[in-house]
C-alpha cells in the first residue's frame, strides 16, 4: 500500500474509531508528528510501524494486501521461532570475529558430521555434483528475480513445494504455495521490483541446500536485506521449502 493511500486509509480507520491523532499516537507509543506525517502522506514509515498501527486500530492488514489472513497457532509460531533462529544462528556461525576456534569446531564438526552421513546413509534419491546443483540453484534464483521483475507470477509456483513456507520481514509466515504466490502478487502489483541477488554461503548435501545471501530492491522505498532460503531435493528436483528475508531500509528514491 503506498502514499498516499495509507495515510488516508489510516486516517479513515481512525476517525471511524473515534481517535484523535494523538489518542493513536499513544496506543501505538508513536510520536504525534510520526502520525500527523503518515497520515499526511509526508513520509512513508517502515512496514513494523504500519503494521503497529493496524493492529491498534484492529484492522486485518492482510485483507488490504490481497485477502490474505493467517492466524497463528501454536505450531505455526514455533515453526516461525525456531526458523528465526536457525537464521540468526548461521549468521553468527558464519561471522568468526568473535569466538572464531569454537565456530571453526563447529563447522568442522558439522562437515564430518554430514560426510559421514553421506557414507553411511544410502540417499532416497541419485546425488548431484555439487558444483552443478549450485550453477542450477544459482539460476532458479535468477529466474526468480526475471519471471517476478516481468510480472511472471505463475511461473515461480514451479520454484515451490506445496506445503512450503516463506516467512517476510516483518510479517507473519505464509504457509502453501498458492498463498506465498498471492503474496508475490501483492508486492508486485505496489511497484515492488528486484534489482539483484546474490548467494552468499550455500552448503548442499544429496538433499538439502541452505542458500545465504543478500538482495536489493525498489519501490517506493529503496531497501536491501538478506535472505535464507532451504531448498529440498524432490523426485530429482529442487524446490524452496522454506525461506525468510530481513529487510533494510536505504532511503527514498
Amino acid at each position: 500500500m503506498k502514499q498516499p493511500v495509507l495515510g488516508k486509509k489510516i486516517s479513515e480507520l481512525r476517525l471511524a474509531k473515534g481517535l484523535t491523532q494523538s489518542e493513536l499516537a499513544k496506543k501505538c507509543q508513536l510520536s504525534l508528528r510520526t502520525i500527523q506525517r503518515i497520515e499526511a502522506a509526508e513520509v512513508m514509515p517502515r512496514s513494523y510501524t504500519i503494521k503497529l498501527i493496524f493492529e491498534n486500530l484492529d484492522y486485518e492488514i492482510y485483507n488490504s494486501f490481497g485477502k490474505l489472513s493467517y492466524k497463528l497457532d501454536s505450531t505455526a509460531y514455533k515453526t516461525k521461532i525456531r526458523l528465526e533462529q536457525f537464521y540468526q544462528y548461521v549468521l553468527d556461525l558464519f561471522n568468526l570475529k568473535t569466538n572464531a576456534m569454537k565456530k571453526i569446531t563447529i563447522l568442522s564438526v558439522s562437515c564430518i558430521f554430514i560426510i559421514c552421513s553421506l557414507l553411511m546413509i544410502g540417499p532416497d534419491t541419485k546425488a548431484q555434483n555439487k558444483e552443478d546443483t549450485r550453477t542450477h540453484l544459482n539460476q532458479k534464483n535468477s529466474d526468480i528475480v526475471r519471471w517476478f521483475n516481468s510480472g511472471q507470477i505463475d511461473s515461480i509456483a514451479n520454484m515451490y513445494l506445496h506445503n512450503a513456507c516463506l516467512i517476510p520481514d516483518n510479517y507473519r509466515e505464509i504457509h502453501h504455495r498458492e498463498n506465498i504466490l498471492a503474496y508475490y502478487q501483492f508486492l508486485y502489483d505496489t511497484g515492488f521490483r528486484f534489482s539483484q541477488t546474490q548467494t552468499k554461503k550455500l552448503i548442499i548435501t544429496d538433499s538439502i541446500a541452505i542458500d545465504r545471501g543478500i538482495w536489493v530492491a525498489q519501490s517506493v522505498l529503496q531497501l536491501s536485506g538478506t535472505y535464507l532460503t532451504q531448498w529440498r531435493l524432490f523426485n530429482g528436483k529442487w524446490y524452496i521449502e522454506n525461506e525468510m528475508s530481513n529487510a533494510d531500509f536505504i532511503g527514498q528514491q
